[in-house]
């Protein structure tokens, strides 16, 4: 059963051009480099209202909770995990099925013409 893996970082001081760019090259990398996520996204917020210090968010999908598993024990989101560490990073992670009781909404897919 796919697993929707959310992730949002708060970090004691904005990011400079150069940590930012690390961060989303990294990211960027794993479909190539770890290859289990069916879904990746990566963003910052839009407004900085509401987000109580949290300003990147990681948006990733999984088909099932051992795939996500084997991501979290891969050495390239481990080696994610140490760069954010030495940024003093906090992150707010959470995991849950998706589920006819928790998809509200089905996914609009736009066809190519």
């Amino acid at each position: 059963m796919t697993v929707q893996h959310i992730v949002l970082f708060s970090f004691p001081r904005e990011l400079s051009a150069d940590e930012a760019a690390q961060l989303r090259a990294m990211v960027a990398s794993w479909p190539a480099e770890i290859g289990l996520m069916t879904k990746c996204r990566l963003g910052t917020d839009l407004t900085g209202a509401r987000t109580r210090g949290y300003s990147w968010l990681l948006y990733t999908e999984f088909p099932d909770v051992d795939t996500l598993n084997a991501y979290r024990a891969h050495p390239v989101h481990l080696q994610f995990l140490e760069f954010l560490t030495g940024l003093d990073c906090t992150p707010l992670a959470f995991d849950y099925h998706l589920d006819d009781q928790t998809v509200l909404m089905a996914e609009n897919i736009v066809k190519a013409e």
